[in-house]
């Protein structure tokens, strides 16, 4: 929404979800340590010092202490990423998981951990389960080992399938595995071949990404300098819907774009994000979506835990979500959905439906076939999946 919008536009988009005071049913803590960083990875993490956790872990409590009433009293979900959490070690591990049971309901939140291969062990699997965690996405990538070293991953193929049974045999079966395709090098039967690896293990929820070059990165840099190149985009085309079509076939459901689950496994706290509901951030770099404003702690770990130590909230900056970005937002998050965006639901929230809102984008694209009506909502349609991010920019750039 430009800064010169009138005060009677902001009224007739009015997100009624701001009429009553809302609690975020949903909780993410950012562990910003890992073992190392990966050559693709752009998130912030710093690789673990020895006795690091500790302190990390009592700053996070203290700031989730400091906001705790920004939360409902029953969770949908908790979700514990990073960096790698698992990387923590045993004992703030179980501090940490610990602390975040208590806010969770039995049968009712969904208690999600982000664990590299490497970092899982018999011990690791056992603070988990006993902690409460249902829920482990597991950071596979590959099952190919030059791929893997090209990452700069620190497991090896025959880890994965070690951690999904220490876990299994701890207690949790709802596991995810995520897999990254267009890996330079990688052929369509080489990606296949990891996704069937993948399968053979039994998850209950597997996404797929393509590989990113994002600027900072070992690997932007290697391929700006020529050491190594993109796998063009018809590759790319074909790994992605072969996938669609091969996990489809080991009855996934297919309900985001990069996401499969099996039947009641989607991951809710993925659904809060794309559904554009309340959510609270804990940890540098985490974000927070509550009351049509986004809160974004900044990436640095030091006067993260500096301020915290000082009692104060750590340093951040607000960006207020409201009239036809909030509705440019929603959308671009809902049509990420493969059910898509219900329409009758868009318009009590907004008080007015897509199509009325953002005519330019829908009237082009539903003319392509790219956007289809299908009874209640709007989707996007399958063969416009892979490059359903220039449908969602151009709604964003309608607002």
């Amino acid at each position: 929404m430009g800064k010169h919008c009138k005060k009677n536009q902001l009224k007739k988009f009015r997100d009624s979800s701001l009429d009553q005071p809302l609690r975020a049913g949903a909780l993410y803590v950012h562990v910003p340590l890992c073992l190392s960083k990966c050559r693709y990875c752009d998130f912030y993490s710093l690789p673990a010092k020895p006795g690091q956790g500790d302190f990390v872990v009592s700053s996070l409590l203290d700031e989730l202490a400091m906001r705790r009433d920004s939360l409902a009293q029953e969770l949908r979900s908790i979700f514990v990423g990073g960096g790698t959490p698992t990387a923590l070690g045993a004992k703030p591990l179980e501090k940490l998981l610990g602390a975040l049971a208590q806010l969770a309901s039995p049968g009712l939140t969904e208690f999600t951990v982000e664990a590299n291969p490497a970092t899982v062990d018999n011990t690791i699997a056992a603070v988990a389960s006993g902690a409460g965690v249902n829920r482990v996405s597991l950071g596979a990538q590959s099952f190919d080992a030059g791929q893997l070293k090209l990452l700069g991953r620190r497991h090896q193929p025959g880890q994965i399938g070690q951690a999904f049974e220490m876990l299994r045999r701890a207690g949790i079966e709802n596991i995810s595995l995520d897999l990254i395709y267009g890996i330079p090098g990688q052929s369509a039967s080489s990606w296949l071949n990891s996704l069937a690896q993948a399968l053979s293990l039994g998850p209950s929820h597997v996404s797929c990404y393509s590989l990113s070059f994002e600027p900072g990165t070992e690997l932007f840099d290697d391929r700006q300098a020529g050491r190594v190149a993109e796998v063009d985009d018809e590759t790319q085309r074909e790994m992605y819907y072969r996938a669609i079509d091969h996990l489809a076939q080991a009855r996934f459901e297919h309900y985001e774009i990069s996401n499969f689950a099996k039947p009641a496994r989607q991951c809710e706290q993925n659904l809060t994000y794309w559904r554009n509901r309340e959510y609270l951030g804990i940890g540098p770099a985490a974000c927070s979506y509550l009351a049509g404003e986004r809160r974004t702690n900044l990436p640095n770990l030091h006067r993260y835990i500096e301020h915290i130590e000082r009692g104060t909230a750590p340093p951040h900056h607000t960006e207020r979500i409201v009239g036809r970005a909030a509705m440019a937002e929603t959308l671009m998050l809902g049509l990420r959905l493969v059910e898509g965006v219900d329409i009758a639901s868009f318009a009590e929230r907004f008080g007015q439906g897509p199509q009325e809102t953002f005519p330019q984008s829908f009237l082009r694209y539903i003319s392509l076939g790219a956007v289809e009506r299908i009874a209640t909502h709007l989707r996007i349609g399958r063969e416009f999946l892979f490059t359903a991010d220039t449908i969602l920019a151009d709604i964003l750039a309608e607002a």
